[in-house]
């Protein structure tokens, strides 16, 4: 009975997930309904996918049969919507006592389809922030805010189509979903042992090279994986064992992989499905946050791989004398490029995002028939469609709370009072106040998917700046950084406790070695703010190649300083050296607009003067312990 019920739920995901995507893709090139009819079969899908899942993990009876409700209730809820689609628009505000009990239970769908996909954090958070909205009143100060009666509350959270709809489940339904099913559709093309042999090509030449093979592998994943976790499931298979054979310790393998990984979230093309947000926000093309973010993820990965380098030379990591497969290289160059090119390439000519995804999709497909080792089964695209379809699903019900906390925000206008109590406490420093920023970014990303913890740093942190003078897109890209580097940053480090598990490491010790090797995306932000060379809009070309040569001294130097090492371990002058040498650059990119052209240029000089001297003291150190040796 049970083998027959579970093979019936099994067959019903492939079903459900298969009839999603296919009408996602369908949808990508014609409009098949309206926008909130395509909202609610979306929402549909959701539930439905969400809710199967957890009925086909069930251990218990019982717990199979609670879900098989929720899954009932869900499709229940978004048939009530779909069939009452114009009465509800005329009673925003004003719901019945149906409507009323339809909205609750659509908002307990989501809460829970959320936790079950991605824990407690994120319910407790938007719990916090419904709680908000129904009892504020109650609160007295700053916070206060007018009585709001159940049935308004209910009406702007869910059945009036705000909340729960709008925004957010949109952008789920025309962007991201399609987006992450490409992204499980390039395991059809076998590419990561092409990866794995690429990043060789790097990692046979230095000291650190399987760390360094991690980071090329890892980062080409996450350009079209666009998530921390999966990237490390992916990869850290194949990587963290190799790093451990090396010589690595299990926490910083691990440590590696989860940084290399989480890195992925800030590469374009897809940059995690969050960038489509940034561009709802800032009122963009996604082309130009694609463009604008190419240099800081480039710039990011530099800091890593150094970091990495520095890392393995205090480990006392060899260079391996692993040469790369050549044939696993050639075949695997155009299954790799072809499909992310025709993305990019779609997306750079100004195609909307569903269409780029609709026909990098088909191109995978059609690669796939020439891939080596034979055309896939029917078995194993069935496998792929799903597994996007389930993590597209996920996404999308946590974007439902993400949501919710929006509209609280805006009802209540709690966004604008918390902005101000940043400034308040900021005393209008835009340097206390950027500081204050980042430690709410950081912590509303923890344990969040990373498009919900953008999307919570955006409706929450980034007025506070934007208040103070930075620029929008700077604010937006400030952010997000940091609600995806929070993917490594201790205590709720997501990227690393997946890393750990692979690597059979302590999880602590990994975050900590991962929040280290991730130096470099804590201080980019930063220059983003200070330095619109960061993102391609400044036409003044030598600060901008300045401020690039500053930052790159910063993560060259501050990766060094941070082990203890470069060519050779640190002597007391090459810890002077490189402490004034990062300085003099920190005050030159930060500082800018407070100090005279003059002071600026002196600076900058300084700090490239002081990494001159850091890399003549190490080189010549390293030549006489060689000779030393050789003289022994």
């Amino acid at each position: 009975m049970d083998k027959g019920f579970d093979r019936v739920i099994s067959v019903t995901v492939y079903v459900v997930a298969l009839a999603m995507v296919a009408y996602h893709m369908l949808s990508a090139y014609g409009i098949l309904l309206g926008s909130i009819e395509h909202q609610t079969v979306h929402l549909a899908f959701i539930f439905g996918l969400t809710f199967l899942v957890v009925v086909r993990s069930a251990a218990s009876p019982i717990k199979r049969l609670v879900y098989l409700g929720f899954l009932a209730c869900g499709l229940l809820v978004t048939a009530y919507v779909y069939i009452n689609l114009d009465t509800l628009e005329q009673n925003v505000g004003f719901p019945t006592p149906t409507d009323i009990a339809v909205g609750i239970l659509m908002i307990v769908l989501a809460f829970e389809g959320t936790r079950q996909a991605w824990g407690w954090i994120l319910p407790i958070v938007a719990f916090v922030f419904v709680a908000y909205f129904l009892f504020g009143h109650y609160l007295g100060g700053p916070l206060y805010h007018r009585q709001f009666s159940l049935g308004f509350v209910i009406s702007y959270l869910s059945i009036g189509f705000s909340g729960i709809y709008g925004t957010f489940l949109s952008i789920s339904a025309n962007q991201i979903f399609l987006f992450v099913v490409f992204g499980s559709m390039m395991g059809l093309l076998r590419i990561n042992d092409f990866l794995y042999e690429l990043g060789k090509l790097v990692g046979r030449r230095v000291a650190g090279g399987p760390g360094q093979t991690a980071v090329v592998s890892s980062s080409l994943i996450g350009m079209v994986s666009g998530a921390a976790v999966a990237n490390v499931a992916i990869t850290g298979a194949f990587t963290i064992p190799y790093m451990k054979r090396a010589g690595y310790s299990a926490p910083l393998a691990g440590a590696i992989e989860a940084t290399a990984s989480t890195g992925g979230q800030l590469m374009p093309p897809v940059m995690g499905a969050a960038a489509f947000l940034m561009a709802f926000f800032v009122g963009v093309p996604y082309t130009d946050i694609m463009i604008a973010g190419l240099i800081p993820a480039i710039l990011f990965y530099v800091g890593v791989m150094l970091s990495v380098q520095f890392a393995s030379r205090a480990a006392g990591i060899k260079a391996p004398l692993e040469t790369p497969d050549w044939s696993v290289v050639r075949r695997g160059i155009p299954m790799f490029v072809i499909p992310v090119g025709v993305l990019t390439g779609l997306l750079l000519l100004r195609f909307s995002p569903s269409h780029a995804a609709f026909w990098a999709i088909c191109t995978v497909v059609v690669l796939s028939f020439f891939r080596s080792g034979g055309r896939p089964k029917a078995s194993e695209f069935l496998e792929a469609i799903t597994e996007g379809a389930i993590v597209g699903a996920q996404i999308g019900v946590s974007l439902c709370l993400v949501g919710l906390i929006s509209q609280t925000l805006i009802t209540t206008g709690l966004g604008g009072k918390i902005a101000g109590l940043v400034e308040l406490f900021s005393a209008g420093n835009i340097v206390i106040g950027l500081l204050l920023t980042m430690i709410v970014s950081l912590i509303l990303g923890c344990g969040v998917p990373p498009v919900a913890a953008y999307s919570l740093v955006a409706l929450v942190a980034i007025p506070t700046i934007v208040k103070m003078g930075v620029p929008v897109m700077a604010a937006h890209f400030f952010c997000f950084y940091f609600a995806i580097i929070s993917a490594v940053t201790p205590p709720v480090a997501m990227g690393a406790l997946a890393a750990s598990a692979i690597a059979r490491a302590n999880y602590f010790s990994t975050a900590m070695k991962a929040f280290r090797l991730s130096l470099a995306g804590f201080i980019i932000p930063f220059f983003i703010v200070f330095n619109p060379a960061m993102m391609m809009q400044s036409t003044d070309l030598v600060n901008g190649a300045m401020s690039i040569i500053a930052i790159l001294i910063i993560l060259s130097v501050g990766a060094a300083l941070l082990y203890g090492v470069g060519a050779i371990r640190f002597s007391a002058r090459d810890w002077l050296f490189g402490i004034i040498a990062v300085g003099a650059s920190i005050a030159y990119a930060l500082c800018r607009s407070i100090f005279s052209t003059e002071i600026e240029f002196a600076l900058f000089l300084t700090g490239v003067l002081f990494a001159v001297l850091l890399t003549f003291s190490q080189l010549r150190q390293k030549r006489e312990a060689e000779s030393s040796l050789i003289t022994e």
